[in-house]
């Protein structure tokens, strides 16, 4: 099986399922949450305001992970007990596939959230504040801290269901919180959850390092083959054996 067949399969089994009415919506209830937190708080500066604006989209995420991964899988369990994951000739494009899809489409949802911020503040007269260069910058830096969520949840929800993925879910999030409010140095940095923090932080900051962002897309790369390793062995949840 091709991986764009797979990929493509992927989306079909999601054409009828809330997935798609929630990547939407949510990109525009919490654009229009944000235009109007913009225009309300004049007194606080617009850098700050945007800062803090980045903060609740990566807080937010790993909830919205956990609970979309969740489900996603949910329905494979549901449909057959994970047999047209367990029996498919290639387990890793399946993996893939499912990757792809989630973590392409939450991408996508975080670029049309920003969209629709930035035009929600240009129609109230206030973009001319608003540096576009280190929002998208600040974007591509939280897009690039949730590739481990998605990765992790995916395992998480594979092997010990929903609820354990929405534990961690609300556990990352107050990681995120706490993140927020603390600068971590040194080896503190490379905890996963607070990828997406640090790098969004560092590229409003203008203070990115290419050679921090290496090490972390290594990190990604070595968590999704071990995660690949697993999952072509896997033989499914014992109480569905």
């Amino acid at each position: 099986m091709r991986l764009y067949s797979s990929v493509r399969s992927e989306m079909v089994k999601l054409k009828h399922t809330s997935f798609w009415t929630i990547h939407i919506i949510i990109p525009i209830i919490g654009a229009m949450l944000f235009v109007f937190y913009f225009q309300q708080y004049g007194n606080v500066g617009s850098d700050k305001k945007l800062e803090l604006i980045m903060e609740l989209i990566v807080m937010a995420f790993p909830l919205l992970i956990s609970i979309i991964t969740g489900l996603n899988i949910l329905q494979e369990e549901r449909a057959s007990y994970f047999q047209n994951v367990l029996a498919v000739s290639s387990r890793s494009k399946k993996f893939l596939s499912k990757l792809i899809v989630l973590y392409g489409t939450g991408t996508i949802s975080l670029s049309a959230l920003t969209a629709f911020f930035v035009l929600g503040v240009s129609l109230a007269g206030k973009v001319e504040t608003i540096q576009i260069g280190l929002l998208l910058k600040a974007v591509l830096g939280i897009a690039v801290g949730n590739i481990i969520i998605y990765i992790l949840h995916l395992f998480l929800s594979f092997k010990f269901g929903i609820g354990i993925s929405l534990f961690f879910g609300v556990f990352e999030t107050l990681q995120c919180i706490m993140y927020s409010n603390i600068e971590l140095h040194g080896v503190a940095r490379f905890i996963p959850f607070s990828w997406a923090i640090n790098l969004m932080h560092d590229m409003l900051d203008s203070s990115e390092s290419l050679a921090e962002l290496a090490i972390i897309l290594l990190l990604i790369a070595v968590a999704l083959i071990i995660t690949l390793i697993w999952f072509n062995n896997w033989e499914g949840r014992k109480n569905n054996e």
